[in-house]
């Protein structure tokens, strides 16, 4: 059985502590498929995509501008694109869910233009019980991946029309959501993602909450808060991981969905703990206070900016740099607020402590600051001294920057970076390459100051280390 902590993204998750009513499909398949079901695994994709697909399905939770046309005046048709790939990707994990040994491969078969031929099969040792549980989920996957392919059908046939409306897309969510809501598998797998999600929650922070100085009516609300925002942090790593394989990035917009509808459900739990906060000390309550004002921030600037017409891009430069863009700014404010929370309380509770990729951002971040430094010192000797020094020495620097820590600065600027370095390599005598490096100059400057802003480094001054002289 798979136990939840509190949630207050759903309301049938809010009781706390629940268990499967009646069967847990995941019953007797863990000891054997332990890859299947683990943290990251199949069971915790698949039951991350179907509560993304309900949240994605709510108009309230896409990005959207205010100054934009109404969204009944909208083709919805590159939503729907959207969630007939998401459909596929679950379907797929669905049959992966399935036994090994029994109607995985009829069922996988469907989805194939050619037939796949059966193994042999193996009837595994395993006691009587274990046998039937394994039968009735094989059976509840298979409900559910019929389910999936049964919504797949009305979604490419919505596509068929010329355009979809918002009634076509708001009839295809309720079907789709009521499908779910009939299958245990479905209910099982949702309930398995939310404790997946919540199995990173630092120890530090549990142990917080339960300490003898904790006011008795906010150790449990805190818990919760910090729950609620590591969830949001672990299901933000999927996307962080799309990223890094360069997978398509649109399809990540359900998971935005999703971490929209947390963000604003923790911004109004919060709310209502200030509400009861009857004795609190003033401190805490600003701390809470400061807590829903970045989260409330940073999802505006996410869902209201950043987020908003990914759907129709076409090109994937653009579509990684706003990803990209959404996710550190999500990223960033979960963290935070989870520190600043937690030093409210303990200030010896830090980000390193807290969050280990800190470190490393850190680091990044200290040798990108230094190296923006000399290569703008650099450039304005040059353009300063550009009679005196051969130009190979900074085409040398700039060539070791794009090979190193170009690679710390957010992919939205490493265009201009490179197109920059281009154009002092190819710049032939004074007069083409003055204006070049006087334009890489301001550019530079700029982007230093804007990486000496990264919250990492608030604690950390910088020393301006001076250049060396140029060799003769």
């Amino acid at each position: 059985m798979v136990s939840v902590l509190m949630s207050t993204n759903n309301s049938s998750d809010k009781e706390g502590m629940e268990r499967a009513e009646s069967l847990d499909v995941t019953a007797g398949r863990s000891s054997s498929s332990p890859e299947i079901f683990r943290d990251g695994g199949p069971a915790h994709e698949l039951g991350l995509w179907l509560r993304a697909l309900d949240s994605f399905c709510q108009v309230r939770n896409h990005p959207a501008n205010p100054d934009q046309t109404n969204d009944m005046a909208r083709d919805w048709a590159s939503e729907a694109r959207i969630a007939r790939r998401v459909l596929l990707r679950a379907i797929q994990l669905a049959h992966s869910l399935l036994n090994p040994y029994g109607a995985q491969d009829d069922a996988l078969s469907e989805l194939e233009e050619t037939p796949v031929a059966k193994p042999a099969v193996v009837t595994p040792i395993a006691s009587i019980d274990t046998d039937i549980l394994a039968d009735a989920a094989d059976r509840s996957f298979l409900r559910l991946a019929e389910a999936l392919k049964d919504a797949l059908a009305v979604c490419d046939t919505l596509l068929e029309k010329p355009a979809v409306n918002l009634h076509s897309w708001a009839s295809f969510g309720k079907m789709l959501t009521r499908q779910l809501e009939l299958l245990e598998a479905a209910k099982a797998l949702k309930r398995a993602e939310q404790h997946y999600s919540t199995a990173r929650l630092q120890d530090a922070l549990v142990a917080l909450t339960r300490r003898d100085t904790m006011p008795v009516a906010l150790g449990p609300d805190l818990l919760i808060i910090f729950t609620e925002l590591a969830r949001l942090l672990r299901r933000l790593e999927f996307i962080e991981d799309a990223l890094k394989r360069d997978q398509p990035l649109k399809q990540t917009l359900p998971l935005f969905s999703l971490i929209h509808e947390g963000g604003r459900s923790l911004v109004e739990f919060i709310e209502g703990c200030i509400a009861r906060a009857d004795k609190l000390d003033q401190t805490i309550i600003d701390a809470l206070d400061v807590t829903t004002y970045a989260i409330t921030m940073e999802l505006r600037k996410v869902y209201t900016k950043e987020l908003v017409g990914v759907s129709e891009l076409r090109q994937a430069p653009p579509i990684y740099a706003r990803v990209e863009i959404a996710h550190g700014l999500l990223k960033n404010c979960f963290e935070q607020s989870t520190i600043g929370l937690a030093q409210s309380f303990d200030p010896a509770l830090t980000g390193a402590r807290l969050f280990d990729s800190l470190q490393v951002k850190l680091e990044q971040s200290i040798a990108l600051r230094r190296d923006l430094w000399l290569l703008l010192q650099l450039i304005q000797r040059a353009e300063k001294e550009r009679d005196q020094h051969p130009i190979s020495q900074l085409v040398d620097s700039l060539s070791a920057f794009h090979d190193g820590s170009l690679h710390y600065l957010m992919y939205k600027d490493w265009e201009a970076c490179e197109r920059f370095i281009e154009e002092v390599s190819a710049a032939r005598g004074a007069i083409e390459l003055t204006p070049v490096l006087h334009r890489f100059g301001a550019y530079l400057e700029t982007l230093f100051n804007q990486v000496s802003m990264r919250t990492v480094l608030t604690d950390y001054a910088f020393d301006y280390p001076a250049l060396e002289n140029p060799q003769n």
